[in-house]
């Protein structure tokens, strides 16, 4: 193997970019970087996404691969009614394009990438390369690279599993036998799969019939060490957006309704803040009809950092897990930055993995009433230090992590 220590990130999503792909992909970048590595990114610019400037971009060399985005005339819409109606017409009609060519909208970055990708492996000795799904495009980048350069060692990464439709639509059935069989291309040319949970590795390996790894998004407790903790009043946080597809709001909100109510005149103000949540009419329909509107705030979506500060100065996290168990596997980013904000953690619902990520660090994953009031009792009465193990802390934290990767791909 080459000695020099350089990896290529092949990705569409990565800082300034904001989202919770982005920053794991960054925050493993980085580890890279710090433990060595020089660290090469090429990724591309979307119309519609977030900016965030409180990233150190200039660790990586990254290229912003030119490329034309099918969309991007409608993100420049002023109308929203004409702009919602043409992006949900594109939703429907790019999937159907996609049945024999995956990933229609980057088909022009695909192309731009691979060429860009070939002169930078000369260039610079790449001796790994790390591509993330989704959308397809990075691995099928991936595929043409490793069929050019037999001695890369490729990393394809799922960030979200891709012939696995939980779907009983025909088409998309359809879509995901066609899509399989580029799949399973992929897994025989890459060297090694990684995805973000037990339970999607449960499923991958199942299916694909080789092994695969778990990379979780992981825990930095330290980003957490010297922030703020006071807060006037019981402040019960909920960050991120809330989809129909989650755990039942109704029981949430008639728990909160009666924890309320059980509270003397004159005790500690009690508070349920959405941070970055949109004003859905399904949630504020719910805050409405359990008449709890002056306790319940949202605040504008925010950096990283400041989400990080609201965290830490919560009395307690909340999270709702999926509905259909046919999404086991997905587990929300924000569990990982709950569990290192180390804050009591409610999760409405249940999943076996989530369950057990979140109860050492004084999590529960409850799905009555009754059970939930007492908790929330337990937290507003009891407000102890979080119990944690340092080998738990230790296993699932970012550094310890990427360790584990290293040792396998340098091997």
């Amino acid at each position: 193997m080459n000695d020099t220590k350089s990896i290529l990130f092949i990705t569409v999503t990565f800082p300034p970019r904001l989202s919770v792909a982005s920053l794991r992909l960054y925050n493993y970048a980085k580890l890279f970087h710090e433990n060595g590595w020089k660290v090469n990114v090429i990724t591309c610019t979307q119309e519609d996404q977030n900016i965030s400037d409180e990233f150190d971009l200039s660790i990586f060399k990254i290229i912003d691969v030119p490329w034309k985005d099918p969309y991007v005339k409608i993100h420049k819409i002023k109308n929203k009614y004409l702009k919602k109606v043409l992006t949900k017409s594109m939703s429907y009609i790019v999937p159907q394009l996609s049945i024999w060519l995956p990933d229609t909208r980057f088909k022009s970055w695909k192309k731009n990438a691979i060429r860009c990708a070939n002169e930078l492996i000369k260039k610079e000795e790449i001796s790994h390369i790390y591509t993330s799904f989704s959308p397809p495009s990075p691995h099928l980048i991936g595929q043409k690279l490793k069929s050019n350069h037999k001695n890369i060692y490729w990393i394809a990464e799922y960030r979200d599993l891709w012939s696995f439709s939980a779907s009983n639509n025909w088409l998309k059935k359809i879509v995901e036998n066609v899509h399989f069989q580029f799949e399973k291309r992929i897994v025989q040319e890459s060297d090694m799969i990684l995805t973000v949970s037990k339970g999607q590795q449960e499923m991958m390996q199942k299916r694909l019939k080789r092994e695969v790894s778990l990379l979780y998004n992981g825990c930095d407790f330290d980003s957490y060490i010297g922030l703020p903790t006071k807060n006037d009043v019981f402040n019960i946080v909920y960050t991120g957006n809330y989809s129909r597809k989650y755990n039942d709001l109704d029981l949430f909100f008639q728990s909160i309704k009666e924890f309320i109510n059980n509270q003397k005149k004159g005790s500690r103000p009690i508070q349920v803040t959405f941070v970055g949540t949109p004003k859905n009419h399904l949630i504020l329909t719910k805050i409405k009809h359990y008449n709890i509107e002056n306790h319940c705030i949202f605040l504008k979506k925010t950096s990283n950092i400041e989400v990080k500060k609201i965290q830490k100065r919560a009395s307690l996290l909340l999270h709702f897990a999926w509905t259909d168990l046919r999404q086991k596997g997905i587990l929300s980013g924000k569990i990982f930055e709950y569990i290192s904000a180390q804050k009591p953690i409610l999760s409405i619902g249940f999943d076996q993995e989530l369950s057990e990520l979140i109860e050492p660090y004084s999590g529960k994953m409850l799905q009555k009433k009754a059970e939930i009031i007492n908790f929330l009792e337990n937290v507003y009465h009891n407000a102890q230090p979080i119990k944690s193990s340092s080998n738990k802390s230790s296993m699932i934290s970012k550094q310890n992590q990427f360790m584990e990767l290293e040792k396998i791909i340098t091997k």
